[in-house]
């Protein structure tokens, strides 16, 4: 494909020809009208002359054979005249040789009338009349004064004109087309260094694209970076992948290793076990498809809170079946998260574990719509945490108690989950002394 260079200097080629084309004819239409005024007013002095000249006796108008105008008096000079008495030629110069007067159109008296004739052999003239009146005896006699005048020199004039338009014409042309790539070559530089800065991000050597650019590219500027952080977001969730996995995967184990224990006992423990390994295998395929995708599986649709809450429930009461956790629930019924059920047992799942993990016997989730948006609180009884480690908490990897067995990346996955929904998540204090995690989502999904 030609370049936009080739393609923006062809169109300007193109365009300046059109360009010059019609303007080199519009200035010759003009220099020929000048030229046939300036013919014209060349004719009407020539008449002038020979009204001068003339003398009005005994009833004729008698001209001088020869004229002040030396052409008049020579043949093939290019210029003649006839004098009519009413439309009989009465007086004819010496340089008048055809045999046939050529047509007149008399006008009326006082008028100027202006063609342009062609003879037999296809010469052309300029022909100007002009008709007076002189009085004689009471009555008006009409003479029409008439001048031929070649138009050879003026052709020549408008050729010569023609001529130099043209190279004139034709050199600018070819100015204005270097001017123009001259000035291309300056308006496609900052994508020259846009496409070195871009090369620069793709072999490591900056993180993003930091030149000032002209405010018609910034804006393809600001999207490119963009398209990079997303980019690099979406590495960093191919890095942090494995480590979401083991995490996610952590609770199905512990399950696993307490119902092993009892395996023998009775069926409700195998039924769990079967239960806790397909979950285990849920947790894999969606973990990979989070370490592809940079935004959670939105669901028109939704699951269903209260459902969320009653199998995570479930499962953190036997995995933490020494504390004798007490669940309670506070949830409108009906209400609807903003994403698939994969993503609401990992949002929910990692608040109510931590709950179970760092409180003493009480878990309480709440769920319910106000003021245009959607809120949830889970709280324990614990510790709490102080207002100064509240967002440390939330961060990857970190970790309030290193006495507590885990990761740090629990609270990172909500916070990851919440904020690409738009929504917030925050930590207070709760009612029962311990933590309590608020999320607020807006209804405009």
């Amino acid at each position: 494909m030609p370049s936009l260079r080739i393609r923006f200097l062809f169109v300007a080629a193109l365009i300046l020809a059109v360009f010059s084309m019609s303007a080199g004819w519009i200035l010759r239409q003009s220099f020929e009208a000048s030229i046939q005024d300036r013919a014209q007013e060349q004719l009407k002095l020539q008449i002038y002359g020979m009204l001068a000249a003339a003398e009005f006796k005994d009833g004729q108008l008698q001209l001088p054979q020869l004229l002040s105008e030396p052409r008049f008096n020579r043949l093939q000079s290019g210029l003649f005249a006839l004098v009519f008495k009413g439309e009989d030629p009465v007086w004819y110069s010496q340089s008048y040789l055809l045999n046939n007067v050529p047509p007149i159109e008399f006008g009326q008296p006082g008028r100027w009338n202006m063609v342009q004739y062609e003879t037999p052999d296809k010469a052309q003239f300029y022909q100007l009349s002009f008709t007076v009146l002189w009085e004689h005896q009471g009555k008006d006699l009409p003479f029409t004064f008439v001048v031929w005048e070649s138009d050879q020199p003026y052709v020549a004039q408008i050729q010569s004109f023609e001529a130099t338009l043209w190279a004139w014409l034709g050199g600018l042309e070819i100015v204005s087309i270097a001017l123009v790539f001259f000035l291309l070559n300056i308006g496609f530089r900052p994508f020259r260094k846009l496409a070195r800065e871009l090369s620069e991000v793709e072999n490591g050597a900056r993180q993003q694209l930091v030149k000032i650019y002209p405010v018609e590219v910034m804006p393809v500027v600001r999207n490119l970076n963009r398209l990079i952080e997303h980019e690099r977001q979406v590495r960093e969730r191919y890095k942090h992948s494995l480590g979401d996995l083991a995490h996610s995967l952590k609770t199905p184990l512990a399950v696993l290793k307490g119902v092993r224990q009892s395996i023998n006992q009775d069926e409700e423990s195998d039924k769990v076990f079967l239960q806790q390994i397909e979950r285990m295998d849920e947790i894999v395929n969606y973990q990979l498809r989070r370490a592809i995708s940079a935004v959670p599986n939105r669901s028109a649709q939704g699951a269903v809170l209260l459902s969320v809450y009653h199998k995570m429930a479930t499962v953190l009461g036997k995995v933490y079946a020494e504390k004798a956790i007490e669940f309670e629930q506070d949830i409108r019924p009906g209400l609807r998260l903003p994403w698939d059920e994969a993503d609401s047992l990992e949002v929910l799942g990692n608040l109510m574990d931590n709950a179970c993990k760092f409180g003493a016997s009480r878990v309480k989730v709440r769920g319910w719509i106000a003021n245009g948006a959607l809120w949830i609180t889970v709280d324990d009884d614990g510790p709490g945490i102080a207002k100064a480690d509240r967002n440390l908490v939330l961060r990857r990897g970190a970790r309030k108690d290193e006495q507590v067995a885990g990761q740090g990346i629990g609270l990172a996955i909500v916070t990851d989950i919440v904020e690409n929904s738009e929504g917030d998540l925050s930590i207070e204090a709760s009612e029962a002394g311990g933590a309590r995690f608020l999320i607020r989502l807006d209804l405009g999904w």
